[in-house]
């Protein structure tokens, strides 16, 4: 008798057991019954473990599993950190099942934002047919204890929620694996319908557990179970579904394919995978290009940096002399076609501001003008959904320079107080490195404020108010703030913004920045941050240090740390 009936197998299940009690081995030999039931199964796999279902038992022949895999030593595609929207989309058109081997990709934080994205795009474009997922070493995806409680871990948690709690309806059948179930969000966990427990010798991971199998099941019964737990043997473990009324312990049998998540005894030389062939990939690599293209195609960000690009062009051309108002023209027109290259309607409206601005201003820069023509012809074929008629501004007469006179601000006087004319120099800083929207905490940093502080609140008030900085959102300038911003005195560059950011916090600060900046963009544990500044990681000191960099927006994550990514805008 099969201890997990077939019909359990479209359960939400939790595998839980101490490390080599066979929680990973036994939920392979379930996943082989999916797989020859033609079953679509896709397995995030942060150890690596799980290619031997390619391979049977002998590990030397096929196992007539076509189970793609992305990433590690003997995946069939490549996998970075940065690809988890990418292969989400196409997870979730392909009918084959995939392994995604995250181990190679360096760091838990890697990890993390590699499953944030791809749970993402999976979710949002699954198809609606069944989708075993089954998430290995589940507590890193979902954990009891978050210590990043704003940044991705917490997003993740909430992705991890969403597909538990609601991705039944979209087809997803999540299976939970774990060696601790004391460490995995109990939100996540009393969402699975049935348990397989394994060897549990601590008490806590027991009765995190028994805390839901006592609600449903004989409390006798249950007591007797507990106490067993910590001398299971291998490969011996509890059912308990109780939807389908089965509480019973069980010995599992051996599965089908190679054990590729065995440990190997000491002195024992690993398997290789020698006999395991690629598969021919060529449809689904054809299906990855697709995506690939259609994601940058239709890729805000990568829209952005090229319009962003093209004003910083536009920028040097309005400080060449005059030549002729066919000069004008054009750049007017390319102005306009800024607004046309991205989509979103703030955007519209700064083509709007650019192209006025264009219209007063000299221009001798004819050929340059052509040649951004040709790139915008590309980025508007790309841009998706363009209004049909967009307004040109063509000048009647050659432009005169624009006035100098300043704006009259609220308190009568023509000039921004200093505290404000000081935040609309920083955008203005910002606009020039080419970030056309900054955040709070770019704009606070370049003008020597605290972006969470009330004085900072009520200066973007009155900005508001005056009409110089858009409503909501990222700090962008209207036509008022861009008119009254002062130019930079020399352009400014990436590390020049982290030389600035660098002068401007204490010695300690800066000395456990210093070596987190270096590392960008990989993470530093605390351990090694802690070595190169010279201080001890496990101290008070250091995690005051850490609050401080951390309230300033200038690092990122709790397990290991990371400088933010502001700090580095190209």
């Amino acid at each position: 008798m099969n201890p997990i009936p077939d019909v359990a197998l479209d359960d939400r299940l939790f595998f839980a057991g101490t490390a080599g009690s066979g929680k990973t081995y036994n939920a392979m030999g379930r996943v082989e019954r999916l797989l020859a039931k033609r079953a679509r199964v896709v397995i995030p796999d942060p150890l690596g473990v799980w290619w031997g279902l390619r391979l049977d038992y002998s590990g030397k022949n096929p196992s007539g599993y076509d189970v793609a895999i992305f990433g590690g030593p003997h995946g069939d595609l490549p996998l970075t950190e940065h690809a988890g929207a990418l292969i989400g989309e196409t997870v979730a058109g392909m009918k084959e099942s995939c392994i995604l081997d995250l181990s190679q990709l360096g760091t838990k934080a890697a990890e993390r934002r590699f499953m944030l994205a791809f749970l993402t795009a999976l979710y949002r474009k699954t198809t609606g047919e069944p989708l075993h997922v089954i998430f290995d070493e589940a507590d890193m995806w979902a954990p009891q204890r978050l210590l990043d409680k704003e940044g991705e871990s917490a997003k993740l948690l909430g992705m991890m929620e969403t597909i538990v709690r609601r991705g039944r309806v979209k087809g997803f059948i999540p299976w939970l694996i774990s060696q601790r179930p004391a460490v995995i969000s109990k939100d996540v966990l009393s969402q699975s319908d049935g348990l397989i427990a394994f060897k549990l010798t601590s008490s806590q991971d027991r009765d995190a557990i028994g805390d839901w199998v006592e609600g449903q099941a004989d409390k006798a019964q249950w007591r007797a179970i507990w106490s067993s737990l910590p001398t299971m043997d291998v490969g011996q473990g509890v059912v308990w579904i109780p939807g389908r009324s089965i509480l019973r312990t069980e010995q599992f049998p051996g599965k089908e394919t190679f054990d590729s998540s065995r440990t190997p005894k000491r002195g024992e030389k690993p398997k290789s995978a020698g006999a395991l062939k690629p598969l021919d990939l060529s449809k689904l690599k054809e299906r990855l290009s697709t995506v690939e293209n259609e994601a940058k195609a239709n890729d805000p960000k990568a829209l952005r940096a090229e319009v962003t690009k093209l004003r910083g062009e536009l920028d040097k051309a309005q400080r060449a002399p005059y030549a002729n108002t066919a000069a004008i023209e054009q750049a007017t027109n390319l102005a306009y076609a800024r607004g046309e290259a991205d989509t979103a309607p703030i955007w519209f409206k700064r083509g709007a501001e650019w192209a006025a601005k264009a219209s007063q201003n000299y221009f001798d820069q004819w050929d340059m003008a052509k040649a951004i023509d040709g790139e915008l012809a590309v980025i508007r074929k790309n841009a998706g959904a363009i209004p049909k008629t967009i307004p040109r501004l063509t000048p009647s007469a050659p432009p005169q320079k624009p006035s100098q006179a300043k704006p009259i601000t609220p308190n009568g006087n023509g000039t921004l107080d200093r505290p404000l004319q000081k935040i609309v120099d920083a955008i203005r800083w910002w606009n020039v490195l080419r970030i056309m929207g900054p955040s709070h905490a770019q704009v606070a940093f370049i003008a020597g404020y605290s972006h969470k502080s009330g004085t900072w609140a009520t200066y973007l008030s009155r900005l508001r108010s005056g009409g110089y900085v858009e409503e909501r959102g990222e700090l962008v300038l209207t036509s008022a703030g861009l008119a009254l911003a002062s130019e930079p005195a020399a352009p400014p560059s990436g590390e020049q913004l982290r030389a600035r950011v660098v002068e401007k916090i204490d010695t300690p600060l800066k000395k456990i920045l210093g070596p987190i900046i270096e590392a960008y963009p990989n993470a530093l544990s605390h351990e090694a941050a802690g070595a190169a500044a010279g201080y001890s990681h496990s101290s008070g000191t250091w995690a005051t240090y850490l609050s401080r960099l951390r309230s300033l927006d200038l690092i990122e994550g709790r397990g290991e740390l990371k400088a933010s990514e502001w700090l580095f805008p190209f």
